[in-house]
């Protein structure tokens, strides 16, 4: 079996919003709460930053892990706190109850999120590529994604990145999930391709990509779009609108600091692999450490295609994928407002 991404949903969104909407109510919106004072309820001038990050320890976070090591966070004025999800958390829980400040989510979870009346706004990206591809056996006469016409093409369900990373790889081809047979496999991915059980998978080029690579199975990756642009944006760095009215400059430091470990892990993969073995009791073994060495490879060229780590988002990617999620049947909540939704102002 696969081992899921850390980016995928472990049910449809909208469970994690029905269960975070009781938390934001309408306080998404545009006041911040204050105290009798008439203050806001959050200290303005406290330097400390909880980071959250989805359930467990993994490579792909070493970012983070790097930048607490090597006092990134500090060198930049802040006392950051890395802070891993529980299981059973939704993923913005805790930052809209104020108990995580910054979280790193993918933009296309964040933007439906938003539209459902989230107080939610992206800061800074974390990967400059979608990670999200077709995957076929290296033998498979599969060449593109028009290729698939007729075919079973398996992922876990109709959910999360790798559902809207098909769906935009369809609609690029000029082709309706009607001419493909959609299985939902849960996490078996790598086990389905393999049996021939579908003729491709839809997963990340850093997890499914990696793990069929470590497991000897010689397959091909296919971009999603044409053009190499799939109108989806990745990871990113989210807090709520509230937070960054409040404390704009903790928000401008944590960033700085984060980039700074985003390069520091570009710039060396050992170093992170052994960063995130100091979070990570599964590492204990040489075939754990070189699977986490891969998918650190892997997760490196996401974050920097070029070498060069930057948390500058591309506004035109939003606006496209805003256009893009509002044609995906009963997905998106109200319009969302774009300046409210995505910004660069936090950039140091």
């Amino acid at each position: 079996m696969s081992t899921p991404s850390i980016w995928s949903r472990r049910g449809i969104l909208a469970t994690v919003i029905a269960a975070t909407m009781a938390l934001t109510a309408c306080t998404s919106s545009v006041q911040p709460q204050t105290n009798n004072s008439g203050a806001p309820s959050e200290d303005a001038d406290s330097n400390d930053v909880t980071v959250g990050l989805t359930y467990i320890p993994n490579v792909q976070f070493a970012p983070t892990y790097l930048a607490e090591d090597n006092q990134f966070f500090q060198a930049e004025g802040v006392n950051a706190t890395i802070r891993h999800h529980g299981a059973d958390e939704g993923l913005f829980t805790q930052l809209l109850a104020g108990k995580e400040n910054l979280v790193v989510a993918t933009g296309d979870e964040m933007i439906q999120a938003r539209s459902q009346g989230m107080d939610l706004v992206s800061v800074g990206q974390y990967y400059a590529s979608y990670p999200v591809v077709v995957i076929v056996k290296d033998e498979s006469d599969i060449k593109t994604i028009a290729d698939l016409k007729g075919k079973k093409v398996g992922l876990p369900g109709e959910f999360g990145s790798n559902w809207y990373g098909l769906l935009a790889a369809l609609k690029d081809a000029q082709m309706e999930t009607s001419d493909i047979e959609v299985m939902a496999i849960g996490y078996t991915q790598m086990a389905a391709l393999q049996t021939d059980q579908v003729d491709a998978i839809v997963g990340f080029v850093n997890n499914d990509a990696v793990q069929l690579e470590q497991a000897g199975i010689k397959a091909r990756q296919i971009p999603l779009t044409t053009a190499n642009k799939t109108p989806l944006v990745g990871a990113t760095i989210v807090t709520t609108g509230e937070y960054a009215r409040t404390h704009p400059q903790q928000v401008r430091a944590a960033l700085a600091a984060i980039q700074k470990g985003m390069q520091a892990f570009v710039d060396d993969t050992d170093a992170a692999v052994k960063a995130t073995e100091k979070r990570d009791p599964s590492l204990s073994t040489d075939q754990a450490r070189q699977a986490a060495k891969a998918t650190a490879d892997a997760t490196a060229k996401l974050i920097a295609p070029n070498g060069t780590a930057d948390v500058t988002q591309d506004l035109q990617l939003w606006e496209e994928m805003d256009k893009f999620l509002t044609t995906v049947p009963g997905l998106m909540g109200a319009p969302v407002k774009l300046d409210e939704t995505v910004t660069n102002e936090y950039l140091k």
